[in-house]
């Protein structure tokens, strides 16, 4: 432990010397007066851990000195420890009102002096250990938050939900499937309506839920067929769906958006959360299409989706969600 001890009386700080050293506590800095003590305290790279503060000293005393010391914000939890002749109450109650820590009276015994620095110790080791733990709180927040963080457009993960997977996962799944020849295949996209309302509307945590439940809705809706679903930012969901009969996109759409109504969403204070999907033109895919074709088939059912969905349908989406951002 680094501690400054501060008296204008040299036998004082050789006594201080001696006691400390005795008691296992050589690291000692001393200081004859309040600006030295400044000084000293602006010219360390390694911040002095404990202060001893004589009261009576010329021009600046002990208590003016100790509540300087405070101003620091390096200092703002170190021990201060008055080591004074004044046993006045006065004196006491300024000491401490000016942020001391304790208060010892002169003659001190060594060894009582010794358990006080000890006691001190431990407050700093505690301290240390305090803000050690807050930086790795705030390094966790800000990594949350960071993990958290929703770029309207960008394709993120979606885990745990039947059926979706990431939307390179299912690019690799179309050029897998497309050098054995694709067969009844059905790309097409959902996009949900005024998402970018909605986005500005939602916290990042909120958003992210709200993508995963409308991934679930679209996966749901889909369970009566062979079907993988990702989500490729901007609110579109693409889906390859297979059979070999034709789907009826229309009915699909209407499942997903009730799945999403009975969901009864709302944002994690309460407020209920009112979207609608819409899904794009289907391409189909059959032996024709191989290699990147089947893959550029995937955006081509994303674009589509994106003609069919209005930024806001019909402005009700803006208005409900303008609202909502007020709320």
């Amino acid at each position: 432990m680094r501690i400054l001890a501060v008296d204008d009386d040299e036998m004082i700080l050789e006594l201080l010397s001696a006691s400390l050293g005795a008691a296992g506590f050589a690291d000692l800095t001393v200081a004859c007066s309040a600006a030295q003590t400044l000084e000293k305290i602006a010219a360390v790279r390694i911040p002095f851990d404990c202060f001893l503060l004589d009261i009576q000293m010329p021009e600046v005393d002990g208590i003016e000195l100790c509540r300087a010391i405070r101003r620091n914000p390096i200092y703002a939890a170190a021990p201060i420890i008055m080591i004074t002749a004044m046993s006045q109450k006065s004196y006491i109650d300024r000491a401490f009102a000016a942020g001391a820590t304790d208060y010892v009276t002169k003659p001190f015994d060594p060894v009582e002096l010794g358990a006080r620095i000890r006691l001190a110790a431990r407050m700093v080791e505690s301290e240390r250990a305090l803000t050690e733990n807050r930086s790795a709180v705030a390094t966790l927040r800000a990594q949350l938050e960071r993990e958290r963080f929703v770029d309207l457009n960008e394709p993120i993960s979606i885990p745990d939900v039947d059926a979706v997977i990431d939307l390179q996962a299912l690019e690799n799944y179309l050029l897998q499937l497309s050098r054995s020849g694709l067969f009844a295949t059905s790309i097409f996209a959902f996009k949900i309506a005024g998402i970018e309302t909605i986005y500005a509307a939602t916290s990042p945590i909120d958003f992210r839920y709200l993508l995963t439940d409308v991934a679930e809705a679209i996966s749901t809706a889909l369970r009566a067929h062979e079907r993988f679903v990702a989500y490729a930012g901007n609110g579109v969901y693409v889906c390859v769906a297979h059979g070999r009969g034709a789907l009826d996109l229309e009915v699909i759409e209407g499942t997903a958006n009730l799945i999403v109504e009975e969901m009864a969403l709302t944002n994690s204070r309460g407020v209920p959360l009112k979207l609608h999907l819409r899904i794009g033109s289907p391409v189909r895919v059959g032996l024709v299409r191989a290699g990147r074709g089947a893959v550029d088939a995937l955006y081509v059912a994303i674009e589509n989706a994106e003609q069919q969905a209005p930024k806001a349908e019909d402005g009700r989406a803006a208005e409900h969600w303008s609202q909502f951002r007020l709320a």
